[in-house]
């Protein structure tokens, strides 16, 4: 590193980042972004990145401290990527997040809209139904854990407040087995081990586990007696597969071979029954899903006579929720497997009002476009909606839509483009999907002018 990069600098944060990053600008006006500082504090930084507009920045020594910082319950936090704000009081968490959507307003000119308080948890922790565990090796043997942020480097956790408890057992469990089997992480530069990744997902309502195993060749060694003794070991585990695959990125979209028990297991969402996969998406926090639903509903207002679009619709949550308080429910999935999944959780719940499609968004909503609908709900992923989607909504004239976005800065995008289109604003309410990070889900209710 030059002896320019090594200069220190003392400033103070003016502002956070999307991300939690402290904004700071030298003398002269240049931006650099510092992790662990908080609004209001002062530090003299070291820059350890700069670009033409920006840089970024570490902490020395920290000059004051802010009465909104807290000492982080987890050990791992400064150097695992899974949380950003646990050194922040969770008021000052949850602040945080409703700015970044005031700021949308803010940005699109709206000024008669108020945002909504913002739906926290009374225990924002152990939190997260399913987690995507990598895996590496270290001196001691095998490590698990998230990686360090901005990096492939494993962290291998000791401890975890955002899972639950019991999935965090397993986890302690499946690191010690393979252990005591020699059985190797899977080394991307060596192209040797086993091992690459598992995913956990535990039912919040029943208390079952399943398991699967990304592993670099189709089988484990002493697979049967391997299995067994997991499962004798953790009685809440009901189902493990296997999947065998050569890229990480593309993992699910192998085969699964399933090993041990059944393929699913089973959660509810405001008394809706689902059957949940190896692979079905289901929101991350069922406590704070119930909560987004209830807002997405009341902001909904249906009627008994209401037709509704959810469009995307994955393996039915929204859809089936709605279904009692509309005439028909139309769900869009491009996954062909959802869309199986969202029918058969239909049937398992006695719901006859909801119907599902397999294909692009895009594609379904345009062969829908001759007929009349009275909402549309849209939860798209973190990159938003395709704009010929949303031209298609507005040519189609529906008279309310229900946005939920797990993404701020792709929702002022939308925005900005339905405004523009005539819809307006009416209501928006943050809510607090993923405690302890910087991600923040919100529920927006646009009308037709």
């Amino acid at each position: 590193m030059s002896e320019e990069l090594k200069e220190k600098y003392v400033v103070e944060a003016i502002d956070l980042t999307h991300d939690g990053l402290a904004v700071t600008r030298l003398d002269d006006g240049y931006t650099v972004f510092v992790e662990d500082l908080l609004k209001g504090e002062a530090a003299e930084i070291e820059i350890t990145h700069r670009r033409k507009n920006f840089g970024f920045g570490k902490v020395v020594t920290r000059i004051n401290r802010s009465p909104y910082r807290q000492a982080p319950k987890c050990k791992h936090f400064f150097e695992c990527g899974g949380c950003q704000l646990m050194h922040m009081d969770y008021d000052v968490q949850i602040a945080f997040k409703r700015y970044r959507i005031e700021l949308i307003l803010k940005k699109l000119g709206v000024e008669d809209i108020e945002v909504e308080e913002i739906t926290s948890m009374v225990n924002p922790y152990y939190y997260r139904n399913k987690v995507d565990i990598k895996f590496s090796n270290g001196e001691d043997g095998i490590e698990a854990g998230f990686y360090k942020t901005k990096s492939h480097q494993v962290v291998d956790i000791e401890e975890c407040f955002i899972m639950p408890k019991k999935s965090f057992q397993l986890l302690t469990l499946l690191k010690n087995l393979l252990n005591q089997y020699d059985i190797k992480a899977y080394d991307e530069k060596s192209k040797t081990g086993l091992i690459k990744s598992a995913i956990l997902r535990e039912s919040s309502k029943h208390k079952e586990i399943l398991l699967l195993l990304n592993l670099s060749a189709s089988k484990l060694p002493n697979e049967r007696k391997f299995i067994k003794r997991l499962a004798e070991q953790q009685q809440e585990l009901v189902g493990v597969g296997i999947i065998k695959s050569e890229d990480d990125a593309y993992h699910l979209n192998k085969p699964i071979r399933l090993v041990y028990g059944k393929r699913f297991i089973y959660d509810s969402i405001l008394d809706i029954k689902y059957r949940i996969g190896f692979k079905s998406f289901f929101q991350v926090n069922p406590v704070q899903t119930e909560r987004l639903y209830s807002k997405a509903i009341e902001f909904a207002n249906l009627s008994p006579k209401d037709k509704v679009i959810d469009a995307y619709c994955g393996i039915g949550t929204i859809a089936l929720t709605v279904a009692k308080d509309a005439y028909k429910v139309f769900g869009i999935e491009q996954l062909r497997a959802a869309a199986y999944d969202a029918k058969r959780n239909a049937k398992m719940n006695k719901i006859k009002n909801a119907f599902f499609e397999v294909g692009d968004a895009v594609d379904v909503i345009n062969k829908w476009k001759k007929y009349s609908f009275d909402a549309i709900f849209v939860d798209p992923p973190r990159k938003g909606c395709k704009k010929q989607f949303l031209k298609t909504v507005v040519d189609m004239n529906i008279p309310k839509m229900i946005y939920i976005s797990c993404n701020p800065a792709t929702l002022g995008r939308d925005l900005e483009y339905l405004l523009e289109e005539g819809y307006k604003i009416k209501k928006i309410a943050p809510v607090d999907m993923f405690p302890q990070t910087a991600h923040v889900e919100s529920v927006v209710l646009l009308v037709k002018s």
